[in-house]
């Protein structure tokens, strides 16, 4: 009877494992499912450069009609932000320049003369408080699509006890999935923002104004 209890659970041990693992397999399947193809069609080269350099002008000069109309009417665009020592992100369906999100961090005004260049992206050292190089890029070579939003989700389930249903969840895909990211990194200034292709054409769905801020 002993020796058939023990061969009992080691079979259940042995389910417990092989569990494991499978559920292991899926996370690492549903994390591959976010690569992509390196984008080399010359037509969308153009597209993508175009709702970029847009966008940056429009920005940087302060035009609400111009910034507006490249965000997309139904998802709006997310805005990261830092308001203490982790980031959170709002969904607005417009940009104000005069209203700033958050409230009390102004949109940076700054002249930029870097034309753009599809390269691997610069990357901040809060250490030294400098990028490692400076310019205004976009690597359309990536593999990988970086997703900040989703990031900052399970960030907030897992410490500050904040839940994301189903709806939000895919408000989040919506927006990140396939984007590309765009930084503009000059000396003392800097601008970071994501484009997407959807059905219609391109638009601007992220603006990330926590990277490079080490304040918090």
């Amino acid at each position: 009877m002993i020796k058939k209890n023990l061969l009992g659970l080691l079979g259940l041990l042995l389910l417990f494992v092989t569990g494991c693992n499978n559920s292991g397999k899926k996370v690492e399947a549903h994390q591959d499912s976010t690569q992509r193809v390196e984008m080399n069609n010359p037509e969308e080269i153009q597209q993508i450069s175009e709702v970029i350099t847009r966008f940056a002008r429009a920005y940087l000069s302060e035009d609400n009609g111009k910034i507006n109309a490249l965000i997309h009417p139904e998802h709006g665009i997310a805005i990261i932000h830092r308001p203490g020592a982790a980031d959170t992100y709002t969904i607005i369906d417009s940009i104000d320049f005069k209203n700033p999100m958050p409230h009390y961090y102004a949109y940076p005004v700054f002249v930029n003369n870097q034309v753009l260049t599809f390269e691997s992206l610069p990357s901040y050292d809060c250490g030294t408080m400098k990028w490692d190089k400076i310019g205004f890029f976009c690597d359309t070579t990536a593999t990988t699509v970086n997703r900040p939003l989703e990031a900052i989700a399970i960030f907030l389930e897992e410490f500050e006890d904040t839940k994301f249903d189903a709806a939000e969840k895919k408000e989040i895909a919506a927006l990140e999935d396939g984007a590309y990211r765009v930084i503009l990194a000059q000396e003392n200034d800097h601008l970071i923002f994501h484009v997407k292709k959807f059905d219609k054409g391109w638009y601007v769905t992220i603006l990330d104004r926590a990277y490079a801020g080490c304040d918090a």
